[in-house]
């Protein structure tokens, strides 16, 4: 079975596209908390992903009509939610998802490059009607062994830190 690890993705983030992306006024008192909110990200995040290449049939419901090329597991956000210098409740959600969506384009990017897929799509349980059992995070977890790059799943199917995803890339 074919497992690549990536860690740490190459995020970037850009202050101002961040602030523009979100509304928030370059001159505000906001403005300035959450330069240093990015700013403190910076030096602490570090995104990691792994994928196993879908070569063998699993026992866990896929979505209708989807063919896996990959299995993922990705995470950001356990290093900003450790660094007090990152105590913003709801600016850091901001920035935490902005370097998860950061991390989901590396990695397209990334099986279009080094894995020859031309057109990459990715889909996570609960991002299509047949697919919105949860348990099936616990068990795409497993098969990508995620606890690697610090992904915990519990019984329900809810992952820590929340932000983290599993699923599948697929040809689009």
């Amino acid at each position: 079975m074919e497992r690549i690890l990536l860690s740490p993705l190459p995020v970037e983030l850009d202050t101002e596209s961040l602030m523009e992306k979100n509304h928030i006024p370059a001159e505000s008192d906001l403005a300035e908390e959450f330069a240093d909110l990015v700013e403190a990200a910076k030096k602490v995040l570090c995104p990691k992903a792994v994928l196993v290449r879908a070569s063998e049939p699993v026992s866990f419901p896929l979505p209708g009509g989807s063919a896996p090329a990959w299995y993922y597991a990705m995470t950001v956000g356990r290093e900003i939610d450790e660094d007090e210098d990152c105590d913003y409740p709801y600016l850091g959600d901001l920035v935490r998802q902005a370097a998860l969506d950061g991390a989901m384009a590396y990695t397209q990017a990334y099986l279009r490059e080094k894995c020859g897929m031309a057109s990459v799509a990715f889909q996570n349980p609960g991002s299509a009607e047949d697919w919105a059992d949860k348990l099936v995070n616990r068990d795409i977890a497993l098969l990508t062994r995620a606890e690697e790059i610090g992904i915990r799943v519990d019984e329900r199917g809810n992952m820590t830190p929340w932000y983290s995803t599993v699923g599948i890339f697929t040809e689009a």
